[in-house]
C-alpha cells in the first residue's frame, strides 16, 4: 500500500510522542501492566519482596525450623500463604465491584443479557425464548420484536419468509412443526387448535399481550434478585465464571500449603540408609552398600550346641579328679580345692551363664534371619 509523505511525516510524530518507558523503574513497572491476579506467577511482584520476609519470620517463629529443608518447606508456606490473601482480596474487591455495579447498571446489564440471548435465538428456540420470558427485559425484547411485525403485518399484511421465521422463533416452535403451517397455531393438549386465525397482526398482538402479563409477574421478582445483588447476596454468583476461577486457584494454594505442612510434621524414616552410605552412585554402580554375609541358622544352631557342650565338659571337669580326655591339647588340671567339691551350686551357676549365652546366640539368630 501506497502512503503519502505527509502520512509517513505525520506516524513520525505520533511516535515520538510515547516511546515507552525508558527508565530501569519505569521498565519494571510497565511489565505488571497486565498483571491481572498473579496466582499462577512463578514468583511473586518486587512489591511483595517485604511481606515475604515479614510472613516468613512470623513463621520462623513459629515453627522454629532446624535444618535446611524444614526452612525451605517454611520459605514456601510463606509465599503460599501470601498468594491465599491475595485471592482473598481480589475476590473481596470483585464483589464489592458487582454489587456497586447491580446498584448503578442493573438495567443496562439486564438489558445486554437480553440482546445476548436473542442473538442466539435461532439455535435452540424454545430454550432461548423460556429464558427472556424470565426477565422483565427480555419480555421486552420479545415485545419490541413482535411490535416490528405487527407494523409490517399493517403496512404489507404478508410476512416475508425471514419474518415467518423469526416470528416461529419469537414462539419457540420447534422446526419439525413449521412445514405448511403458519405462526399462532395454537393447540391445546389434546391437538385440537385454538384461536384459528389468518390475521398476521392479530398475532403479533395477542402474543405482544400475553408478554405484558409475563412482564408484571417477573419485575417482582427482578426487583428481589437486584436487592440481594446490591447487599452482595446474589444468588447467581456461584455461575460467575469469574469467581469459580478464583476460588479453583485459591483451592489449588490450599492443598498445596497443607503438603507442605505435612512435608514439615513428617516424622524421619529411621530404615532409610543413611547420608554416609551413598558411594559411587555416578559410576552406575549401587549407591547403597551390600549387607555382610549373614551365617545360616543353621550353623548358628550348631555352634550354639557345641559351645553348650564345651561349656558342660569344663563344668564337670572341674568336678573330678582326672579329667576327661576331650580333642583339646592337653594340659595340666587345676588344682581342685576340697571346698569347691562340696558346692555343687558352682556348676549350676555355670550351667545357667551358658544357657543365658546359648539364648542369647539364640535370639542373635532369630534377628539375623528375619
Amino acid at each position: 500500500m501506497i502512503v503519502s509523505e505527509q502520512r509517513l511525516a505525520a506516524n513520525r510524530r505520533n511516535a515520538q510522542r510515547s516511546t515507552g518507558p525508558k527508565t530501569a523503574e519505569g521498565k519494571e513497572r510497565s511489565r505488571a501492566n497486565s498483571l491481572k491476579h498473579g496466582l499462577c506467577a512463578s514468583k511473586l511482584v518486587p512489591e511483595d519482596l517485604a511481606m515475604v520476609q515479614e510472613r516468613s519470620a512470623e513463621m520462623y517463629q513459629a515453627l522454629n525450623p532446624q535444618n535446611r529443608y524444614q526452612i525451605w518447606l517454611v520459605d514456601e508456606m510463606a509465599v503460599i500463604s501470601l498468594r491465599v490473601d491475595r485471592s482473598e482480596r481480589i475476590e473481596r474487591r470483585n464483589r464489592d465491584f458487582k454489587a456497586l455495579k447491580a446498584e448503578l447498571c442493573w438495567e443496562d446489564d439486564r438489558k445486554m443479557q437480553a440482546i445476548q440471548l436473542g442473538s442466539i435465538l435461532g439455535s435452540n428456540p424454545p430454550q432461548i425464548v423460556e429464558a427472556l420470558r424470565r426477565t422483565p427485559q427480555g419480555c421486552e425484547w420479545l415485545m419490541s420484536r413482535w411490535a416490528m411485525l405487527a407494523h409490517v403485518a399493517d403496512v404489507k399484511t404478508v410476512w416475508t419468509p425471514d419474518q415467518i421465521r423469526l416470528a416461529f422463533d419469537l414462539m419457540g416452535t420447534p422446526a419439525e412443526f413449521r412445514d405448511g403451517q403458519l405462526p399462532g397455531a395454537s393447540i391445546d393438549f389434546e391437538g385440537k387448535p385454538l384461536d384459528p386465525t389468518d390475521d398476521l397482526a392479530m398475532i403479533a398482538r395477542r402474543e405482544i399481550a400475553l408478554l405484558k402479563e409475563r412482564r408484571e409477574h417477573v419485575t417482582d421478582l427482578d426487583e428481589i434478585e437486584h436487592s440481594l445483588a446490591m447487599a452482595d447476596l446474589s444468588i447467581q454468583e456461584e455461575n460467575d465464571p469469574e469467581l469459580k476461577k478464583l476460588r479453583r486457584y485459591e483451592a489449588t494454594l490450599h492443598n498445596r500449603f497443607r503438603w507442605f505442612m505435612n512435608q514439615y510434621h513428617q516424622k524421619p524414616d529411621h530404615k532409610r540408609p543413611t547420608p554416609g552410605c551413598y558411594r559411587n552412585d555416578w559410576k552406575g554402580e549401587s549407591a547403597i552398600p551390600e549387607p555382610e554375609a549373614v551365617a545360616e541358622p543353621e550353623v548358628v544352631a550348631e555352634t550354639v550346641a557345641e559351645t553348650v557342650a564345651e561349656t558342660v565338659a569344663e563344668s564337670v571337669a572341674e568336678t573330678e579328679v582326672e579329667p576327661e580326655v576331650t580333642t583339646r591339647p592337653e594340659r595340666e588340671p587345676e588344682p581342685v580345692d576340697d571346698a569347691d567339691l562340696m558346692l555343687p551350686s558352682r556348676v549350676e551357676k555355670k550351667l545357667k551363664k551358658a544357657e543365658s549365652r546359648r539364648q542369647a546366640r539364640h535370639r542373635k539368630a532369630e534377628r539375623l534371619r528375619a
